[in-house]
């Protein structure tokens, strides 16, 4: 696949991208809040994948339970297991993923056997992690060469081009 290759010029929407908007943390935060209201309005063309929404999520969950009940970060994920009732009561997380899921401009695709045996490829290949590997086999399954992120990691993958919202002064 060659790098802006989609016909439609897509856009790959990392998780990052999402959560720096939804916790406005950092300096890319109002950049990454701009790049997603494009989206949304039509200015461009975007897609995602379950795996990046499952990512989003997750994190999502995690904040919210450490938020409402003290609990440490690092002991979160055994509390939510101890106490599923934390995953019901996080009510506000729901709504966030309603509107992730409302950018209109936005695709989302899933993950089938054979993407996920392209990305055992492209780890091997660019030594990318495995939710980094599948997005860029869902990328290449999809004719997408760019992707919103902040991730250098994508940046050793010749075969894709990245895109970071950045901040206008």
């Amino acid at each position: 696949m060659a790098a802006g290759s989609g016909s439609d010029a897509t856009i790959f929407i990392d998780a990052n991208i999402l959560l720096n908007t939804i916790f406005n943390s950092g300096k890319q935060s109002a950049g990454c809040t701009r790049f997603l209201e494009e989206a949304d309005a039509g200015v461009f063309p975007t897609a995602t994948s379950v795996i990046v929404l499952n990512e989003v999520l997750h994190r999502l969950i995690i904040a919210s339970v450490v938020s409402s009940s003290g609990i440490a970060p690092e002991s979160a994920v055994h509390q939510i297991k101890l106490h599923p009732e934390l995953v019901r009561e996080a009510g506000a997380v729901w709504e966030v993923m309603e509107d992730i899921r409302s950018i209109r401009s936005m695709k989302v695709y899933g993950i089938s056997p054979a993407t996920l045996e392209r990305s055992l490829a492209i780890m091997q290949e660019w030594g990318l992690l495995g939710n980094d590997a599948l997005h860029v086999a869902c990328m290449a399954e999809h004719s997408i060469g760019m992707i919103a992120t902040y991730d250098r990691d994508f940046s050793r993958v010749s075969s894709i081009k990245i895109r970071k919202p950045v901040e206008t002064v």
